[in-house]
């Protein structure tokens, strides 16, 4: 076959995906236990010099977070993808030598084998599937949490992006998600209001789909159809002949990573996130149809053509229209900054609880009030206002306390998710966005 130089983005290593129960339980063990191991040894030397261990010294180690990037890379999956969603969180209290660890896990898992890549094309296009290309480069330009893509051209000429889903990730999301289930009722950390088995249940089910790349083309195909008139977006269009369940082929969409952005011209960063943080309001309050993954790695920017690329549709949700009308109802309380409209607002998508102490109520209202400020002026930067970080220490006293636990819809999850990345991606890049007028447009929209 001929081979053609093409610029790709190497994963650092090569490593068999693991696709049985109890090798995948095996490594989440493994992973917790030599986490455990450093934190003692850590504490141990922290005393032996007469320190005193903190939090920072002993558990957020760099160790520890190359540790665990490192071993959630090799499973990927259903663990991969949880990794993922709480790297982003997290990102913004850990200490700054996790970032670049953590920014690994964001954007990619280790490549599979080639015998396991082969193994799949040939289960699922058969053993001719090489004539209908001129070109395919067995090393991935992308390695994700389900899947790894590689570029390739057929014979016509066209060039594609082919997306390969790893071997048994499907059929491991229910032991994945049960193991996990498992370690967070031995360890206490999940409290008993939380109704963990129902999440665990609906996150079940949309990983399933997500990992069904037919699905995703569906997607991909009315997402087309929502964008075409908006000249800021490009989507990848799927080659149907060559797509089936386990096996995504699309036409080659290139462009740079959203955090390589850090540091550019103000107006390139300012455009971007203006028009993701868009393009989430009318997911939520037009369409209701959501890409419910905002992991930056998801996203490209064209310097050439000034687009955004759009890509992983597979994490699409249809999001309940009693869900959307809370959230608008949220909506119209922030603007108004009416306590009474957003507890009410909060009890409707299952975030607070009535039987709730009032002091826990009067806390998440009030940082919810301290996060309104941002609709309240025509301009507004997350970065420069601190806004995040002031929420984290607003909220420290609900992440300490078991009454603070509610049980959301799971749209109401999927939502939180969505709209939480973005803002911690106009965070991350100092993005100043018109938050006030954008999310008017929407509310005369019910």
């Amino acid at each position: 076959m001929q081979k053609k130089p093409t610029k790709t983005i190497s994963p650092s290593k090569i490593s068999e995906v693991p696709s049985g129960r109890f090798s995948r339980l095996g490594k989440l063990g493994g992973l917790a236990a030599r986490i455990a191991g450093s934190t003692i040894v850590n504490t141990a030397e922290q005393l032996a010099k007469a320190k005193k261990p903190t939090l920072n010294n002993t558990v957020l180690t760099q160790g520890n977070a190359l540790t665990i990037t490192e071993k959630l890379a090799q499973m990927r999956g259903a663990a991969m993808k949880v990794g993922q969603l709480m790297s982003m969180d997290a990102g913004e209290f850990l200490p700054a030598e996790w970032e670049p660890i953590l920014a690994k896990l964001r954007q990619g898992a280790d490549a599979m084998p080639k015998e396991q890549l082969l193994f799949m094309l040939n289960k699922h296009w058969g053993s001719d599937w090489m004539s209908h290309f001129s070109y395919f480069s067995f090393e991935p330009i992308a390695s994700a949490s389900i899947g790894q893509v590689h570029k390739a051209t057929l014979t016509t000429g066209e060039t594609l992006a082919i997306k390969v889903q790893y071997p048994g990730v499907a059929d491991s999301i229910d032991s994945d998600i049960d193991n996990l289930g498992r370690f967070l009722k031995l360890s206490g950390v999940a409290p008993k209001e939380l109704q963990l088995d129902k999440l665990l249940a609906e996150a079940k089910s949309q990983l399933k789909r997500e990992a069904d790349y037919r699905q995703e083309v569906a997607f991909m195909q009315t997402y087309s159809d929502y964008l075409k008139e908006d000249p800021r977006f490009v989507l990848p269009i799927p080659h149907l002949p060559l797509c089936n369940q386990y096996i995504l082929a699309m036409s080659y969409v290139d462009g740079i990573s959203l955090e390589k952005l850090v540091n550019n011209n103000q107006p390139v960063i300012d455009f971007v996130c203006h028009a993701l943080m868009e393009l989430t309001l009318n997911e939520l309050f037009v369409t209701g149809l959501m890409q419910s993954d905002p992991n930056f790695a998801n996203f490209f920017y064209q310097p050439e053509t000034k687009k955004i690329v759009l890509l992983d549709f597979g994490a699409c949700a249809e999001i309940s229209p009693s869900i959307v009308s809370a959230y608008f109802d949220m909506a119209l309380a922030l603007q108004k900054q009416s306590r009474k409209d957003i507890y009410s607002a909060f009890l409707k998508l299952g975030l607070l609880r009535k039987s709730m102490p009032d002091s826990i109520k009067d806390m998440v209202v009030d940082a919810t009030m301290t996060a309104s400020e941002c609709l309240q002026t025509k301009s507004y930067n997350f970065k420069e206002a601190e806004l995040v970080s002031r929420l984290y220490e607003q909220t420290q006293g609900l992440m300490r306390n078991k009454d603070a636990v509610a049980s959301p819809e799971f749209d109401s999850a999927l939502v939180n998710r969505k709209i939480s990345g973005m803002i911690l991606l106009a965070n991350r890049l100092g993005a100043n966005l018109p938050m006030q007028e954008t999310l008017q447009r929407y509310l005369k929209h019910p």
